[in-house]
């Protein structure tokens, strides 16, 4: 079992949207996901629990509400029920949460508006990926689309010797849609532009984790 930790210090980053797309967009490839939700708003929670069990198309997926105290129990639970992927949705502002879902983590992934508050905010995020010793990179995220500040920001980033993944999950209406109706991207526009960037996010992620 690989387990991805997703982390941001900063409120509004778009952990939990990242989190239920990767969970959900692993399922259509055949990897058995599963998460674990630690922001006490439980919005990627509330959202699996809006999709039905049997649905064949948006089905309910593997996941829990827990505390930073309960990651290793969690983690072995998820790993003892056949478990492939495990997705950790960590809360803004909690360097306890985050310093101990990152430790447990074999890879963290740190979304990143390009404004300016985001990437100042990004290197305290930046900071406790380092200091668990595990392989860490940024994803810009609600990037404005036909606009070079995704460019600008990867630059800014990449110019403080932190990792940047390639793509870019631009501000898009089939986001907000998709979560309304307790679906993914995928599940509700497959051709789009959202559900492409989120395949080729996976596609990273997939490979940084060494994910068969």
């Amino acid at each position: 079992m690989k387990t991805l930790a997703i982390l941001a210090q900063k409120g509004g980053s778009g952990k939990s949207t990242i989190a239920v797309h990767l969970a959900a967009y692993a399922r259509t490839q055949n990897i058995h996901p599963a998460l674990i939700d630690l922001d006490p708003q439980g919005s990627a929670y509330d959202w699996n629990q809006g999709r039905a069990e049997n649905d064949p198309n948006s089905p309910k997926l593997d996941f829990v509400r827990a505390r930073e105290s309960d990651l290793p129990r969690e983690k072995k639970k998820a790993e003892d029920n056949g478990v492939q992927l495990l997705i950790i949705d960590t809360a803004p502002h909690s360097n306890r949460d985050a310093a101990q879902a990152a430790k447990l983590a074999d890879f963290v992934l740190m979304p990143c508006r390009p404004a300016r508050f985001d990437l100042k905010a990004l290197i305290s995020t930046a900071d406790i990926a380092r200091l668990s010793n595990t392989a860490a990179a940024v994803v810009i995220n609600h990037a404005q689309p036909n606009s070079n500040k995704a460019d600008e920001a990867k630059a800014v980033i990449q110019g403080q010797g932190i990792n940047v993944l390639p793509p870019v999950l631009h501000r898009r209406a089939a986001f907000e849609s998709a979560l309304t109706g307790c679906r993914a991207v995928h599940e509700y526009e497959p051709d789009g532009k959202a559900a492409q960037e989120i395949a080729e996010l996976f596609a990273c992620i997939k490979q940084g984790l060494k994910l068969s």
